[in-house]
Formats: C-alpha cells, structure tokens, sequence
C-alpha cells in the first residue's frame, strides 16, 4: 500500500511538456497581461522597427515561451521575470523542439525565437516598464543577441575563447600574464619549489598531515594574504593535488617527489607555450573548490551548493551582490558560510575585489567544467544535494505564526469533496472561525496533498457568485482571501462554498458547513476523517486521474511504463504502487501542524 509523498513537489521535466494539451491559468494570465500591452507594443514597434504587422507576431512568440515560462517557474507579470531563469526555459523548448522536429533547425528556430524576446526585452526598457535591476535585463539582451540557442553551447563558446588563446602567442602570453599574477599561482610555484627541494626528504618520513603543515609554515611568506589560519593547510594540499594533475610533480608515498615533465612551465612561466599547463592548474583548483563537501552537515552542503550556484550565476554574467541581503530560504549560518567561502576564493584570486562576485575571464573559461560537474545531466542527484544546490524545496516551517494560546471560538466542521470523484473523495475538517479563505486554501492544499503549484479560487453561491482569490495582479478576483474571514461567508450549518484549483485539471471542491462546535483544546486546524488517496497533481483532471489509475491495474497496458514513470517523477519511490483506496488523517494532520 503506497502512502502519497508530504507535500512533494514534482520534478519539472521538460517545460515543453507539462501540462500538455492544457490551457493552464498560468498562459490565461500571460495573454491578458500581453493582451493589454499589444496596442502600445505595436505603436512601439512602428516607430522602431518600421514593421508593425511584424509586431504580432514578435509577441505571439514571447505569449507561447513566456507562457512556458510561468507553468514553469510562475510568473506575477509580464513586465517581471527571472532572465536567467527565462534564459534556461527558452534553451530547454528550443532544444526539445529541434530534436522531435530536425526541420526546426533549419528554419533556425532559436534565432526567431531569440530575435523577438530582444525586440520585447528593448521595449520594456524603453517604456520603462521593466520591474527589476537593469542589469539583469542588460545581460539577458547581450546573451540573446549572441543567438546561442542551447544552454550548453556556453562550453562551445569557452572551448572556441580558450582554442583562441592558445592559438596565438600574444593572446596566450597575456593571459599567462593574468594567471601568473594570481595568488594561488604564487603559492603553487612556491610548493612546488619546496617540494622538490628541502620537502622532498620529508615526503617519506612524515605523516600526509604533517608533511603539509610543514610545508604551509615553509612557503609562509607566499601565501595569499587574508587565507584564514586554519585553512592554510587545507589550501596547500589542495595546491598539492592540482599540481600533480597537470604532471608538474610526481608523489610516489613510497619515493620521494619527482620532478615532473611540466614543472618548470609552473616554476618558470616564460612564454606562450606555459599557459596551458597553468591554466589546467587554475582549473583543477577550482574543481576541488568547488567540490561537493563530503561530510553529512546540511548546513555545509547548503552552503556548496549557495557558493557554487553564485559561481555559475557569475560565470553566466549575472554575479551575486557580495553585500545582498540574505534570501529567506537560507539561514544565517548557511549565508555566512558561503559568503565566507566566496571570500576565500577572492583571496586565493579567483574571484575580483568589488561589490559583486564576478570572475576574472580565465576563471571564466576554466570554470565551464565545472558548472557541468555540478549540474550534469546523467547524475542521479539525491534529494540533500539537490536542496543544497536550489535550497530546500520544501522546508518545514510555519507559513504563519503558532497561536500563544489554545483558540477557545466557535469551530466549523467542513466537509471537503472532490467532485466527480467515484467512489467519493472527501475530507472532514475542524477549522476555527478566525481564519481567512487563504488559510482555508491552505488547509485544503494539505488535506488532499496537493503542493500549491496552481491558482486557485473561492465561489460563494455558486459559479457565477462572488469570487475570491489571492492578490495577484492581472486576475479580476471580485474579493481578496486573505482579508476574508471564513465565518464570513460560512455562518451556518448547511452554507456552502466552492473551491476551484488548478484551471487546467479544474479540480472542484465543495465546502458544506455540517456543524458548528466548541473548541475542544485540540490541534485545529485538523482533520477528523475522510475516504480514499487525492488525485495526484497534473494528472489531467478526475478522467485523466481515472484513466492512469486504469493503466496502472494493467502491466500489459501499452502505456503501462509511460504512466508509472510519470507517478515516479511525481514522488513515487521506484516499485511503489498506487493504492487508491489509502487515506491517514494522521499524515494530514502532520502537514497541518506545519502549516499553523
């Protein structure tokens, strides 16, 4: 018997996919946001590009992808969006798009699709209707206009910059220059020195540990200044490594150190033909840096993962604000941490002084690997990684305030029902009088499992009645949740009130008031009954949810493997089945005792 996953978020998937063959309210919203701006858009567009009847379709373009955009990640407004996120989606559509479909590329797609996020990106700066930082629509413009259209053309582009250093001896002397000039060069030419001089006698007779903090005491004076004390050691042995990557020393524990084929391009960094060796140097630092942490504090593996994703935002042009206040999903002590981290790497030269972490552009094209070791494909990257990448997907904290003391009102008994669903699908709620529609959103959301991905909206009498949602610009909600007390539109035993979620699969839920009680000292809000396992999220509606549930009772069903990959992806432990007939208000009440 498989129980459903506590508020599991599904993997995205390709964008291009979800949802498919729905018009979801997340596209509803973008075309009336564009909708409203096509006349003004269009008048921009003649003055400008000289080609009005082009407009239309430069914005049928940006309605198709930015509707994308917002199933995707969600979106508030058509004028405010996350580039960088943007830039990932439209990567992801043009890549899917030109492998179902190989004439694509030759109608140059990308380039089309590029083309008319420019032209919409131009006009938002020049209506001045853009709600963000203009630097990062000024990046998201020069990136378009570069007509890169696969994410992962960015290593083409760095391995073409790096062919083109290394093919021209005035290019590859000048970067030498830069490398060279680095403090964690410094420091390894003065390891490697030691090592093959007055070290090499020790390498054999010390202890690892030892041996190293010998020799960070020995080449003291070449360390970078500002290197924390304890970590010293660590930087030499991470020095240590990479030069025997890059065949400038050889460690034989049984042997003494030897001097490899390369070393004297790392001792003495003359002309061109020294910049590869010392750039692969630079690289494999950066690799080992930027390495996973190998100990099970989740604090330290946030902290990786915080670090590392400011590294690949800086490598992609858009670099963190060493002095940005801190995001919310991250607590202090991660905050710290990485920002300590991303110190150390400006001491060790990696990172340029200033009021943000941007790299230098040899770090820039060393580091394009190891943006792909951190976010590769292939791996199966488990969930305590992925959260110390993106931050945790869902972490266990009150949305709102715990009450001080137990609430002593009046309670409604709410009876939840999934309609169309046969046999019934139903919950029974206590929930107190002085909480709002949004609360009661909230508390249908973790009654039937569902994770808050979709809009939603209150009807009283009926569809057609008064309506109320949250406030999110752009919908024509007639009544604001969150300012809408419950015991206001359910007074009595045997009012009513609808609840719709999700525009696409449209599940409909009624609200029946069955009693009016005294508060008992209880957990509230909580769940006292109900029958049988929700639908699970993007399953297409009460028949779609019906239809999988068929497939699933049948192995030889020809969609049989399409459809419990989908469940997998949705939460479901490989091997684990459906059983539609679970329910655990235990599990409920769990989840509300997160939510209040």
């Amino acid at each position: 018997m498989a129980k459903k996953k506590k508020k599991q978020k599904p993997k995205q998937g390709h964008p291009a996919r979800l949802q498919q063959g729905v018009v979801s309210m997340d596209r509803v919203k973008v075309g009336r946001g564009l909708d409203a701006l096509t006349g003004q858009f269009v008048q921009w567009y003649a003055e400008y590009r000289d080609d009005p009847e082009l407009a239309l379709m430069v914005l049928a373009a940006v309605r198709e992808t930015l509707g994308v955009y917002a199933e995707v990640v969600g979106l508030n407004k058509v004028t405010d969006f996350d580039p960088p996120k943007l830039l990932a989606v439209l990567n992801s559509m043009i890549e899917f798009e030109e492998t179902e479909n190989p004439e694509a590329a030759s109608n140059e797609l990308g380039t089309m699709i590029y083309m008319a996020w420019v032209d919409y990106v131009e006009f938002l700066r020049d209506t001045n209707q853009w709600e963000r930082e203009f630097e990062s629509l000024d990046w998201f413009q020069k990136t378009l206009e570069a007509q890169d259209p696969f994410a992962g053309e960015d290593e083409v582009e760095a391995d073409d910059e790096l062919d083109a250093i290394l093919d021209s001896e005035e290019a590859s002397i000048a970067a030498l220059a830069e490398i060279t000039a680095m403090p964690i060069s410094t420091m390894g030419r003065a390891v490697l020195s030691w090592v093959l001089a007055g070290g090499s006698s020790l390498w054999t007779s010390l202890p690892i540990d030892q041996f190293v903090e010998t020799a960070a005491k020995a080449v003291e004076n070449d360390l970078p200044a500002g290197l924390e004390e304890t970590r010293k050691g660590l930087a030499v042995a991470l020095v240590l490594q990479a030069l025997e990557a890059v065949n400038a020393v050889t460690l034989n524990p049984q042997a003494a150190p030897e001097r490899g084929v390369r070393s004297q391009d790392i001792l003495e960094p003359e002309d061109a033909d020294s910049f590869d060796v010392n750039f692969y140097f630079i690289q494999a630092c950066l690799d080992m840096l930027l390495e996973q942490p190998g100990e099970n504090d989740q604090a330290a593996l946030e902290a990786w993962g915080l670090a590392a994703l400011w590294i690949v935002e800086a490598a992609d042009g858009n670099p963190q604000h060493a002095a940005a206040p801190r995001d919310e999903q991250w607590s202090s002590e991660v905050w710290k941490t990485a920002q300590v981290r991303m110190h150390e790497l400006r001491v060790l030269g990696l990172l340029e002084s200033g009021e943000a972490y941007s790299l230098p552009n040899i770090v820039r094209l060393a580091v394009t690997d190891v943006d792909d070791d951190i976010f590769e494909e292939d791996d199966e990257l488990d969930d305590e990684t992925l959260d110390a990448i993106f931050g945790p997907d869902d972490v266990d904290e009150p949305k709102r305030l715990k009450r001080e003391t137990p609430y002593t009102g009046e309670v409604l008994q709410l009876k939840l029902t999934l309609k169309d669903s046969k046999p019934p699908i139903w919950r029974r709620v206590l929930v107190p009088m002085d909480l709002n529609l949004g609360d009661l959103h909230d508390i249908i959301q973790a009654s039937f499992d569902w994770y808050d991905g979709h809009l939603h909206s209150f009807y009283e009498n009926g569809f057609g009645g008064t309506t109320y949602g949250p406030a999110i610009a752009e919908m024509d909600y007639q009544k604001n949740e969150a300012e809408t007390l419950v015991s206001s539109v359910l007074k009595k035993e045997k009012d009513r009130l609808d609840y719709v979620y999700d525009f696409g699969d449209n599940w409909e839920v009624r609200i029946d008031v069955e009693k009016i009680l005294d508060a008992d000292g209880g957990q509230l809000p909580r769940c006292t009954g109900g029958r049988r396992m929700a639908p699970m999220e993007d399953s297409g509606g009460i028949g779609g949810w019906e239809a999988k549930l068929e497939i699933l009772n049948d192995p030889d069903d020809p969609e049989y493997e399409e459809v419990a990959e989908w469940c997998e992806d949705f939460g479901l432990d490989d091997g684990e089945e459906i059983d539609p007939a679970y329910f655990s208000k235990e599990e409920i009440n769990a989840n509300l005792d997160l939510e209040f």
